[in-house]
């Protein structure tokens, strides 16, 4: 993958999480009462996760000159 891809589809994926863990607990996420919740609460962490590694993968490309 490039160093461009990395950034952007890191940056998308880490926006999606940060969206997540701001509105998680008003729609309900936070609710581990409810196997769903849980789960769609765990699987944007997960890709939150990700898309922050993601983008400093590609910013230390970007900085090597890869």
């Amino acid at each position: 993958m490039q160093t461009q891809s990395k950034l952007a589809l890191g940056s998308v994926m880490a926006l999606i999480g940060a969206a997540g863990l701001i509105l998680g607990p008003v729609i309900g996420l936070a609710a581990l009462g409810r196997p769903w919740s849980f789960i769609a609460g765990f699987v944007v962490g997960i890709i939150g996760g990700l898309g922050v590694a993601l983008s400093m993968a590609g910013l230390v490309e970007r900085r090597r000159g890869e």
